[in-house]
């Protein structure tokens, strides 16, 4: 009897070493890329966006603006996060670094409090050193977590308002955990999990004075900043427009088959061993975290151009539950390999979609479209992209930094692009890059990223320059490359096309004067 219960605690604590080696080979592998990605100078995702907002901003550009007539920002993420941003980059020098460096202090934030948390819960050294580890071996975590966007400072701060919340929950001191949640909404509002489980918690444990008092705070503390920034931080613009309204008319419902599947793929093993968790081991915040992180991942997802980072908070929470399973069949004389193995899968999934990093070739391909650019354009010529990264480190102006927005929101009737289709006619802009060849693209998904009247005023007043081979990590597809379109001979442009001509003409070759704001 002894020999045995000894062998199968041997056998218990070859299992959790093996866990070590597992998650720690994953979180190795997708860490070790970090110092590419974060020092890559091109765009990765949605940065160019992001950077060229934050430049408005610095120059004093309405990025709320009510409408498009003259550029256009969307704007979608938190005010917090391009306020914070205006102050990290240079116009003059606009890079990528000190944004992705941020993002990566803030995802080993979160690293840490998975830690925290799976403490607080098993009391459990294994769980606390293993639950960072496995967050850190999630693809996700390393290929959008690093980006310079507002994500991972937006998870950080929701995150840590949720570990207050659950330190204080038994006492009314709860409230102090709703003001660090509603930064983490003005820093993207995607991230509102923790607060809605908390108040979801205490009307569950028929605490509603205090599940009041934490729903009026959070209102107080919503509201105080929202009239902070609509009517002085950005007096005068549609803040609210952008904040509200282009949030929720990006929605698509067609992709909630597609949510279903990412689901399925990346959590379905792990929720069902969080669940097995949660049953041994009954906690009702954690709970209604875990629901309401899969739920608003679900709903989350279902914008156009959603992505797997929308289940960020549900990877967080399992992040803890798994190990803290693993370190509760410890405690019994089981040996735990089925465990195991299903958290080596877990973490094998993790890795969809996970972008590669970085590679020399890719930067190669970065430095000859800067040099082609530079080369072929004056410095602060207007230009027109999806991606408006590239343009502006190569010293042109990019009036307008949304244009997929544009196109989703025009698509809709709630923003118009007439006023760009006349100023493309109008030549305002010296060059326009596009991912695709117009004349000889069919793909409806592709051509959805734009207007048919933008797709055809550029086919019809803009001649096809150049195209050049793109960094694999701005690639949606592997056909992606730069399409470069210049202004068409004025003479040629006008007797075929009936636009009306935008005021303010800019040939091809002049600089571009016009500057968005400007009447």
């Amino acid at each position: 009897m002894i020999t045995s219960s000894g062998s199968i605690f041997r056998a218990s604590v070859l299992c959790s070493i093996f866990a070590f080696v597992l998650a720690g080979f994953f979180a190795v592998r997708n860490i070790s890329s970090w110092p590419a990605r974060i020092s890559y100078p091109d765009d990765e995702s949605y940065e160019g966006v992001a950077l060229a907002e934050m430049i408005h901003l610095h120059e004093g550009i309405p990025i709320y603006a009510g409408d498009a007539k003259e550029g256009f920002d969307a704007a979608t993420y938190g005010p917090l996060y391009y306020l914070i941003g205006e102050h990290l980059i240079s116009p003059a020098n606009p890079s990528y670094f000190p944004l992705r460096l941020l993002s990566a202090i803030a995802i080993l934030g979160c690293a840490a409090g998975c830690g925290l948390l799976a403490f607080w819960l098993t009391r459990s050294r294994l769980a606390a050193c293993l639950s960072p580890i496995v967050f850190l071996s999630y693809g996700m975590a390393t290929d959008h977590g690093v980006a310079a966007l507002s994500d991972s400072v937006a998870l950080f701060l929701s995150f840590a308002g949720f570990l207050l919340a659950y330190r204080l929950r038994n006492s009314r001191a709860i409230l102090f955990a709703a003001p660090l949640m509603v930064l983490g909404f003005y820093y993207k509002p995607q991230y509102v999990a923790g607060s809605l489980a908390v108040l979801l918690f205490l009307v569950l444990e028929k605490r509603y004075w205090q599940a009041i008092e934490f729903a009026g705070l959070l209102a107080v503390c919503g509201l105080g900043g929202f009239a902070l920034f609509q009517w002085i931080v950005f007096a005068g613009q549609a803040f609210w427009r952008h904040l509200l309204l282009y949030q929720t008319a990006l929605l698509a419902w067609d992709m909630v088959w597609k949510a279903l599947f990412a689901l399925v793929i990346l959590l379905l093993l792990p929720l069902m061993l969080a669940v097995a968790y949660l049953r041994e081991e009954p906690n009702r915040l954690i709970s209604c975290y875990l629901l309401v992180a899969v739920v608003l991942g679900l709903l989350t997802y279902c914008k156009q151009a959603g992505g797997i980072h929308y289940f960020f908070e549900s990877v967080l929470i399992v992040s803890v539950l798994v190990p803290a399973l693993l370190a509760k069949r410890r405690m019994v004389p089981v040996c735990p390999l089925d465990l195991v193995l299903l958290l080596g899968i877990m973490l094998f999934a993790g890795q969809w979609l996970t972008r590669r990093p970085p590679q020399r070739p890719d930067i190669a391909k970065y430095d000859a479209m800067q040099s082609f650019l530079r080369e072929r354009f004056p410095a602060h010529s207007a230009s027109l992209g999806i991606g408006p990264g590239d343009m502006l480190q190569a010293g042109l102006e990019t009036p307008f930094s949304g244009l997929f927005q544009l196109a989703q929101l025009s698509h809709r009737g709630i923003v118009s692009d007439r006023d760009l289709v006349n100023q493309i006619h109008a030549h305002r802009f010296a060059v326009i890059v596009v991912h695709f060849d117009i004349s000889q693209e069919h793909d409806l998904y592709r051509l959805n990223f734009y207007t048919p009247a933008i797709l055809r005023v550029i086919e019809t007043d803009y001649d096809l320059d150049k195209n050049l081979e793109m960094p694999a990590p701005l690639k949606e597809g592997p056909r992606d490359r730069f399409y470069v379109y210049v202004p068409r001979p004025v003479a040629t442009a006008s007797a075929s096309s009936g636009c009306e001509l935008f005021p303010g003409h800019v040939a091809h070759g002049q600089l571009a004067t016009m500057r968005l704001g400007e009447n």
